[in-house]
């Protein structure tokens, strides 16, 4: 992986230089830790969302073999 979001390690650098300018070094390290909280969230939400999806297709594909069973 070369870049996040199509941000390579230069202008990342320069974005974290501009925010400790704008916002300051205790600010910077607050917002970082609260997006990090916020990416482990979402990935939390959406590995949970993916597993229930796959246990829902699970149930429809063992009904469906039950009906297929039946109709022979």
């Amino acid at each position: 992986m070369d870049s996040l979001f199509g941000i390579g390690g230069n202008e990342l650098i320069i974005i974290l230089i501009l925010a400790m300018l704008v916002l300051g070094p205790e600010k910077v390290v607050r917002s970082a830790r609260a997006i990090g909280k916020l990416i482990r969230d979402i990935k939390s939400y959406l590995t949970s969302l993916t597993g229930e999806l796959k246990a829902e297709l699970d149930v429809l594909d063992e009904i469906k073999e039950i009906k297929d069973l039946k109709i022979k």
